[in-house]
């Protein structure tokens, strides 16, 4: 399913190009300043005041529950973010999981869970099996449980589901992955194609990332999910940007999930780059998607 971009949207997409373009890479600056100036752009993407927090800690690990106004109580969503396993928050990431979470009508949970490459793999993922198990274990049976996650956090969620999958455990109700990162290796051919289109994202620097948060054989299905075995898999939506490196990890995933019969819906937006969700203050399409995302996780919790 491709979704075309509207005619208002040209000009605002110009404009947040020039800004991603210009953004420094972890390569350039070093992770510690990557990670603070991810950080302060958050000042440009304020949380809905209507959306109440919670923190708390799960363990050792930080968490919050964002709270919309007017939700479903017996409707949670996880949240993993992203930030290429080697930066991203909780802070760096709450405009846009309120905006999922207003959409859903969810309650929905953010943590920060360790980063790369103070804590390589497999320690971002154990933090997220433990706070998925801390959730199964407080409201299983009570509440529909659903999964989102973007970009390398969606790789931790497909990981994830993989780990359940195997050992036959609890399953969220449904699933949606935001321009996932789900193959390591970086091979797929829209990382040729679509080099001089993604604003974000290039191959040399993601091999980069990759080394960083592991000097593991990047092929091993924890690190690149995309080669697990799916079958028995819950529902899941996929939405990608037409110009992302990553565009072709998420057909290949599709596919994969139609042929172990799983219920899987891939969202194609034209023209556009790598979790453009993020700019959904001032995108249309951004908005969209998120509120493509609310109908999906309503429609099966």
């Amino acid at each position: 399913m491709i979704f075309f971009m509207s005619k208002i949207t040209s000009h605002i997409l110009s404009a947040i190009f020039r800004h991603l373009r210009s953004r420094p890479t972890f390569d350039s600056v070093g992770i510690e300043q990557y990670r603070k100036l991810l950080e302060k752009s958050v000042l440009a993407f304020k949380p809905d005041k209507s959306v109440a927090v919670e923190p708390f800690h799960i363990k050792n690990i930080e968490a919050q529950w964002l709270l919309p106004l007017h939700h479903n109580e017996n409707r949670i969503i996880l949240y993993i973010h992203g930030g290429g396993y080697i930066a991203g928050s909780i802070n760096s990431h709450k405009d846009l999981a309120s905006r999922i979470a207003k959409a859903c009508d969810a309650k929905t949970l953010i943590f920060n869970y360790c980063l790369a490459p103070e804590h390589p793999f497999p320690e971002g993922l154990e933090d997220v099996k433990t706070v998925y198990q801390w959730l199964i274990n407080k409201y299983q049976g009570t509440h529909k449980i659903n999964l989102v996650a973007d970009s390398a956090g969606a790789g931790l969620a497909l990981a994830l589901l993989s780990g359940l999958l195997t050992k036959e455990a609890f399953l969220p109700v449904c699933s949606v992955l935001i321009s996932p990162w789900i193959d390591l290796e970086c091979k797929n051919n829209s990382y040729i194609e679509n080099q001089k289109k993604d604003p974000m994202l290039n191959q040399l620097i993601l091999k980069k990332t990759a080394r960083l948060y592991t000097d593991k054989d990047l092929s091993t299905p924890l690190i690149s999910p995309i080669n697990n075995e799916f079958s028995k898999i819950c529902p899941m939506l996929i939405q990608v940007g037409e110009h992302e490196v990553l565009s072709d990890d998420s057909k290949i995933l599709t596919r994969k999930l139609k042929a172990a019969g799983a219920t899987v819906q891939l969202e194609i937006w034209e023209e556009m780059f790598h979790v453009w969700h993020y700019f959904a203050k001032y995108l249309w399409e951004g908005r969209q998607a998120i509120n493509n995302i609310g109908q999906f996780i309503k429609k099966y919790s």
